[in-house]
């Protein structure tokens, strides 16, 4: 902030100047557009006095900042680069440059400003950073990584720094060096939520448990009751063997939230808790998450495949496969059709039509429920 004000000021002391000379601008006017954050009104009244033939580069800097406070990203990169032109290596330019094209979408464009800078300030963490979030928007992993390990180097303390790169370490698994990089920036800022957050991820895949549970009791006395916290705490318990906290861990997951993972370290909290009952229902519960309800219909459409090859042993080993998951109308109705046309085993054929007009189709299937009462009827006789 006190950067900026400095700039301000000397803008609208630059302009005073020219005002004693020109007599074409109110400095005043001016700053009152500054300092109330009428960027838009400031370029226009700027653009207006000085038009597109100004070469003074205070006042290119000036219409540049107000155009890009203003949203006017194309023109605020045209001033930039007039700027350029006469000195390649103005940091503060190349920056600009960057973040405008970073905004507007061009990471490529904006990685080459940023690189710039580099070449006359090669330990602007900054640009480091700035360069670590476009090479990972460009899933570019292997810059990404490298830009924070220099922004790292630069400065250890730095919170966001140092839990993406630590997470990054987590991710291939190289827990000793996640550990190093994180810990000096929790050292330094020891209630910071997310670099807490980092080291229990560390803690927990190390197997440490006990100071796990410790590090995620303080995110939630914080109020974060996030899966990721829930999961690493119930399952910390759970392999302490204090039970009763793994399920009242768990047990503050909805229903919604709740994950294949959760339901079955519940089950088998209560399994060591030896109440089998409930730690079957919690085994069921596991098994239904795990398997998407959507896998019958997968092994309908496996079958209706089988049948038009006309391998009908297939065909019918995969709808009965989804009868397995869920017993659909239009499943029952297949395998009805299959063993009264293809297999002719009547027997069959009157148990699927029976089952298939009992499981209440819906009224779009008018057809084929007169179809089916039409051969329950012929195929009895």
């Amino acid at each position: 902030m006190k950067n900026m004000l400095t700039f301000l000021v000397a803008i609208c002391l630059f302009v005073t100047v020219n005002a004693q000379n020109s007599h074409k601008h109110d400095a005043v006017v001016l700053l009152d557009y500054y300092q109330n954050q009428r960027y838009a009104d400031a370029y226009s009244y700027l653009q207006g006095i000085y038009g597109d033939d100004v070469a003074e580069p205070k006042i290119l800097s000036a219409l540049a900042y107000t155009a890009q406070m203003s949203g006017k990203l194309p023109q605020a990169e045209g001033y930039y680069l007039r700027i350029l032109q006469t000195d390649s290596l103005n940091i503060p330019v190349l920056f600009n440059l960057g973040n405008i094209n970073n905004r507007r979408g061009n990471s490529a464009k904006a990685i080459t400003y940023y690189k710039q800078i580099l070449k006359k300030d090669s330990t602007n963490f900054n640009v480091y950073r700035q360069l670590s979030s476009l090479s990972k928007s460009l899933a570019d992993i292997g810059s990404y990584v490298y830009y924070l390990q220099k922004a790292n180097k630069i400065n250890p303390l730095d919170g966001d720094v140092a839990f993406d790169l630590s997470s990054f370490y987590v991710t291939v698994k190289q827990l000793d060096q996640a550990d190093k990089i994180l810990s000096p920036a929790l050292a330094a800022d020891s209630t910071n939520l997310t670099l807490i957050l980092g080291k229990a991820k560390i803690t927990f895949q190390q197997g440490k448990t006990a100071e796990t549970i410790s590090l995620c009791n303080k995110l939630m006395q914080e109020g974060d009751m996030s899966g990721a916290v829930i999961s690493m705490l119930g399952t910390s318990y759970y392999i302490e063997k204090k039970y009763r906290q793994c399920i009242e861990t768990y047990s503050k997951l909805t229903d919604d939230t709740q994950t294949e993972a959760s339901l079955y370290y519940t089950g088998m909290a209560y399994k060591g808790l030896k109440d089998q009952p409930k730690a079957i229902g919690y085994f069921e519960k596991a098994i239904e998450k795990a398997i998407s309800p959507s896998v019958d219909s997968y092994y309908g459409e496996i079958g209706e495949s089988y049948d038009r090859l006309n391998k009908t042993k297939l065909s019918l080993a995969a709808y009965q496969k989804a009868l397995q998951y869920n017993e659909r109308p239009v499943t029952l109705y297949a395998l009805a059709v299959i063993y009264d046309d293809k297999l002719k085993n009547k027997k069959q054929a009157i148990r699927y039509y029976k089952k298939y007009l009992a499981s209440k189709p819906p009224k779009s299937h008018g057809q084929y429920m007169a179809y089916s009462s039409s051969r329950i009827e012929a195929l009895s006789r």
